[in-house]
């Protein structure tokens, strides 16, 4: 059974801003992730000051991956 959480949307007006929110949902992910124990991070840039972050089985475990659309 699959309880992957919904990708996060993350709005970011900075790069500071987009830094540092980016930092706690990728740690929040990363708890997460450790408990699926199958799955790696993926981080999509998409656009500017937009990112989705979400689990993803196409990542390997323990990594965190950068995509943009």
């Amino acid at each position: 059974m699959n309880t992957s959480p919904a990708p996060t949307t993350i709005t970011a007006s900075t790069v500071n801003e987009a830094d540092t929110l980016l930092d706690i949902v990728v740690e929040e992910f990363q708890h997460l992730a450790r408990q699926e124990g199958n799955c790696g991070i993926l981080v999509t840039k998409k656009g500017p000051g937009k990112f989705t972050v979400e689990l993803s089985d196409h990542v390997p475990y323990g990594l965190t991956l950068e995509a943009c659309t």
